[in-house]
This record gives structure tokens, C-alpha cells and sequence, in this order.
């Protein structure tokens, strides 16, 4: 069954990120490496250039603090405040649309909950998107600041969702269809693996292909339990009926939970897990860049000579890229990217839900 391969994915990353930390060493060997030191550091590496000096104080001062209770206290409040000092940039627009995706996901589930009248075992399982929409948002808050990854990892999460809602795409289609077992294993597992690879090779190494993995996996993630939602919401009692004496509210609450297992525990867990594993196979595989020798001339100044006597001679300029020009031609690249993913986003959300409208 499809559903047990999250299982195996949170397992793998588990193991992952254990031998990680097994073999991570603190940069100072006389700076303590707790858990607290480790938490801190990771705030630390959020932080942009103008806020390092900051982030390096507070890894010093994190030093001189005894009792494993103060230590937590004092690494938790550095990472709150890493997580939300200005500068953002351009990517606050992202963090602030998933966030709103969100909390419009968890109020009109909600609202769908109140108006069919869901029970109390119902409302006990609405913890769990609750828990997974508040963590996925912090996800995606963090992956969004580390710098090269959000145009790639919104691309990625574009493509994931495209490829979820390939099958049907109205609101009928994304509640009540069934999709063979070769496509939900397409989707599950090709789909995944085919964004790991991508994001290692344009990243350039495994972690910025595992960071790219997972922002598309969660973004993904969310932006179809959205639209599940809507569906949801829509179509409300129709369509073909559900299991033989199940009331408007049963059938309301097994539409609304699986949403929430396909696309808040299946689609990001395997897409993270399998994506994570392929980036780290690719960025194994790709040969090593090679640097390229650039020749330099010497020039030797002459010291006998009087300067009154030296002939009026010039260096010859040596042929330097222009790493200005190419910064501002990159950052006009990625603001164009930008722009183009926003309007397909907005573009492909609208058309969705206006075909899904008018044909669920």
C-alpha cells in the first residue's frame, strides 16, 4: 500500500539526519555541543549578512551560560527571534502566501466542519491537519530563507502539484475519482525522485537538493490541501453517495480526512523522503566540477631607475568578467522567474477552480 511509504521515508530521514549529527563537530573545539548549541547554530545559519554579527554574539554568549534548562531557554529565544528579524527580501511574499494558504485551509475546514455538523471524534481528528498545517508552515518559513532555494523549490512544488492534479483536476475528480494504483505510484514515487534529481543539479550539491525537495514537497502539499478543501466545501453531500446508511456529516468528515492523509501525509512525506534520497544519489554521481587555470603575468617594478626617468608605461588590463554585470543579470533572471511563477500559480489556481466549479 502506498499510504506505509511515508512510513519508510520519515525512517530514512531519520537515519539521515542522526549520522548527520553523529559526524557534525562544532567549528570552536572548546565550545560545548549540546543539543541547545546544535539548535542555535541552525538559527544561526538563517540569518542574513546583516544580522551575523548577531547571530555570532549570541553562540558566544550561549558559551557562558551553565544549567541544561537555561541553555534551552536562551538557544529557544534566539531561534524565535532568528526565525523572524528582518531583512526577508523577496522571499517574504512566498512565506507570507504559504502562510495564508494555511490559515485559509484550516478556517474553511473548520467552517465545513460547522455547517455539515461533523461529530465529536471528527473535531478530536482535526488535531491532526492542525498539527501538520502549523508544522509545514514553519517548514517551509525556514526553507524559504536559505538563500538559492525558493525559486527552484516553488517551481519544483508547481510541478508536484500538476502532476497530482494530471488525473482531474474538477472539484468531482479531486473527491470523489478513484486513480489507478501505476498512477498514484507515479505520483508517489517518479514524481519525487524526478525533483531530487533536479533540484541536486541545479543546486549544485545534495543538501541544496534535499532543501529544494522538501520546499516543493510541503508547498505542494499545501496548496492541494487547499484546493481539497474548496472541493470539498463545493460539491458538500453530492456526487456519488458513500458507504450505505452514512449521514451528510460522515460522508463530509471521510472526504475531509482524505485530504488530509493524501495531502498532508502522503504527497509531502514521500515526495521529501523520495526527493532527499535522489538528491543525495545525484549529487554522488555528477562528476566534480574542475576550477580552470587562469593565467596571470608578473610584472616586476624596477628600483634602480629614478622615478623622474621611468618611461610613461601602463599595465595592460587584464580581461576580468564583469561580476557586477553578472549579479545584476542573475538577480534580474531570478526576479523574472519570480514574477513568471507567480502569475502561472495564480493563473492555474484560478483556472482550476473555475473549471472545477462549473463542472463539479
Amino acid at each position: 500500500m502506498p499510504i506505509f511509504i511515508p512510513l519508510i521515508c520519515l525512517l530514512g530521514m531519520g537515519m539521515a539526519l542522526f549520522r548527520g549529527y553523529a559526524y557534525d563537530a562544532p567549528a570552536d573545539p572548546a565550545a560545548r555541543d549540546d543539543v541547545s548549541a546544535r539548535l542555535l547554530r541552525w538559527a544561526v545559519g538563517l540569518l542574513s549578512a546583516q544580522r551575523e554579527e548577531w547571530g555570532q554574539a549570541m553562540l558566544g554568549e550561549l558559551d557562558h551560560i551553565d544549567g541544561r534548562a537555561r541553555r534551552w531557554r536562551f538557544a529557544a529565544g534566539c531561534a524565535g527571534a532568528a526565525l523572524l528579524l528582518p531583512p526577508w527580501g523577496r522571499v517574504a511574499a512566498a512565506a507570507w502566501t504559504m502562510v495564508a494558504v494555511a490559515a485559509g485551509s484550516l478556517g474553511l475546514y473548520a467552517s465545513v466542519g460547522v455547517r455539515y455538523g461533523l461529530q465529536a471524534w471528527g473535531w478530536v481528528f482535526a488535531a491532526v491537519p492542525l498539527v501538520l498545517l502549523a508544522s509545514y508552515t514553519l517548514v517551509v518559513t525556514v526553507l524559504l530563507r536559505q538563500p538559492g532555494i525558493a525559486l527552484p523549490g516553488l517551481l519544483g512544488g508547481l510541478f508536484v502539484a500538476l502532476a497530482w492534479l494530471a488525473p482531474g483536476y474538477t472539484f468531482s475528480d479531486v473527491i470523489t475519482s478513484v486513480t489507478p494504483l501505476w498512477v498514484v505510484l507515479v505520483q508517489v514515487i517518479a514524481v519525487p525522485l524526478l525533483v531530487g534529481v533536479a533540484g541536486a543539479v541545479w543546486g549544485g550539491s545534495s543538501a541544496a537538493g534535499r532543501r529544494i525537495a522538501r520546499l516543493a514537497a510541503v508547498s505542494a502539499g499545501l496548496c492541494l490541501f487547499l484546493y481539497g478543501t474548496i472541493a470539498v466545501a463545493s460539491l458538500g453531500v453530492g456526487g456519488p453517495p458513500g458507504d450505505p446508511g452514512c449521514t451528510g456529516g460522515c460522508m463530509i468528515d471521510d472526504r475531509l480526512g482524505n485530504n488530509t492523509i493524501f495531502y498532508l501525509w502522503l504527497l509531502p512525506l514521500t515526495t521529501a523522503g523520495l526527493g532527499w534520497a535522489a538528491a543525495a544519489a545525484t549529487a554522488r554521481l555528477r562528476p566534480a566540477a574542475h576550477p580552470v587555470p587562469v593565467p596571470f603575468t608578473a610584472v616586476s617594478h624596477p628600483t634602480t631607475v629614478p622615478e623622474t626617468t621611468m618611461p610613461d608605461t601602463t599595465m595592460p588590463e587584464m580581461t576580468v568578467p564583469n561580476e557586477t554585470g553578472r549579479a545584476a543579470r542573475t538577480r534580474s533572471w531570478q526576479r523574472t522567474a519570480y514574477l513568471v511563477l507567480l502569475c502561472a500559480v495564480l493563473a492555474g489556481g484560478l483556472l482550476l477552480a473555475a473549471l472545477g466549479a462549473s463542472r463539479g
